[in-house]
């Protein structure tokens, strides 16, 4: 093992990693202990680790920041073409440094080589070109992201009660993750293709979404209740409104939820995140979410 491999190595690994104890890094190690430029480079690098994790431990993240980023992104789902096009050309903004396909190579080698974890690689690799200034750019945006939306995008709705469904349908609506499987902006072709998935579908709808313009609707995951539901989003007088129908079957209690024609009475602000306004009813095989940003008294309108 050459200098240039150990340095790749122990620069994967910290001292109180579980990989410390790999033939590959204690192979490195070793070479360290005998080589003195080695030695004082490692030196030099625990050091910089502390510094670095030192300073994440005193960073104070700002009370706002959560609600800021989502601002940012809210409803990127419904202007996909435009998000794309703006991030593309942010990707064509980034110069890849020259060391990295020496490096990523360099990577892929030692993986085959010493047989070690692929995520224990990914970060090594990633934490050897970290300091470049513009891939740092890019994973603090990937961390940022990763950090504040994992498991909050996509279709899944978590939840055992239609209280908790609600949470969960706001902040998959929220996500900047969320995507619709189907765009369309009438409404008939919207029914048409939930109904060809058999999921549901309203067979009656409040009078104020009734010959509206449509967007699109998506196929939902009920998790706790192993079933599938389905989510139509409308345009109404310039404001979105989302409805998310679900089986009733599975829920024990329901007793709750009002009709359709007592639904109105029901609108109020999600408790749990500021500026959505929600309702619900149900029928009898049904139970139906409405959810907009809106004022709850505007959402009462729509019936």
């Amino acid at each position: 093992m050459d200098r240039e491999r150990a340095k790749f190595i122990l620069q994967s690994v910290s001292a109180e990693d579980e990989n410390m104890n790999e033939p590959a890094v204690s192979e490195a190690l070793a070479l360290a202990a005998s080589d003195p430029v080695l030695g004082v480079w490692l030196s030099e690098e625990r050091a910089t680790d502390a510094e670095f994790a030192a300073l994440l431990a005193d960073l104070e993240i700002p009370d706002g920041l959560k609600t800021t980023i989502y601002g940012i992104l809210d409803d990127v789902y419904l202007e996909p073409a435009e998000f794309d096009s703006d991030f593309m050309k942010a990707l064509d903004s980034i110069v890849v440094p020259p060391e990295l396909r020496d490096q990523a190579l360099l990577a892929m080698e030692v993986e085959v080589e010493s047989g070690e974890n692929v995520k224990t690689r990914r970060y090594g690799f990633f934490k050897g070109v970290v300091w470049t200034g513009s891939v740092a750019a890019v994973l603090a945006v990937m961390v940022v992201v990763t950090a504040f939306f994992a498991g909050a995008g996509g279709g899944a709705l978590a939840g055992t009660t239609p209280r908790e469904l609600e949470y969960s349908a706001v902040e998959m609506l929220r996500s900047p993750f969320l995507s619709l499987d189907l765009r369309n902006d009438r409404q008939a072709a919207l029914y048409e293709w939930l109904k060809k998935e058999g999921i549901p579908s309203p067979d009656k709808l409040p009078q104020g979404l009734r010959g509206i313009e449509g967007i699109g609707c998506k196929v939902l995951d009920i998790v706790d209740q192993k079933s599938v539901g389905s989510l139509v989003c409308y345009k109404r007088n310039g404001e979105k409104i989302h409805l998310v129908m679900m089986e009733r079957d599975g829920f024990a209690e329901t007793g709750e939820i009002p009709t359709l024609e007592t639904a109105a009475d029901h609108c109020e602000d999600c408790d749990r995140y500021d500026g959505w306004a929600v309702t619900r009813w149900a029928d009898a095989e049904h139970i139906f979410l409405m959810l907009s940003k809106m004022e709850p008294s505007e959402l009462a309108e729509v019936f």
